[in-house]
């Protein structure tokens, strides 16, 4: 059986605008966007979100989604 995944990339540190994955945009936090938009197309199995970020895995969570690992710093 084939399973569909996506891995959305979510870096902790960003230099021009801090914490922007996990800022509020109209309601929510960008990632939850992008996370609801993934679930919404029907089009995968998995969603899996790749970050090196507690702060981000925290998030994540709390929208509902799983984080099985984190990623290492070394990789972000």
């Amino acid at each position: 059986m084939n399973r569909r995944l996506a891995v959305i990339p979510a870096r902790g540190g960003s230099k021009r605008v801090p914490d922007k994955n996990i800022r509020d945009f109209y309601g929510k936090p960008i990632i939850g966007h992008v996370l609801q938009t993934a679930r919404d197309s029907g089009l995968f199995d998995v969603i899996h979100v790749s970050t090196d970020s507690e702060k981000v895995a925290s998030v994540v969570e709390r929208l509902g989604y799983a984080i099985e690992f984190m990623r290492p710093p070394e990789l972000a």
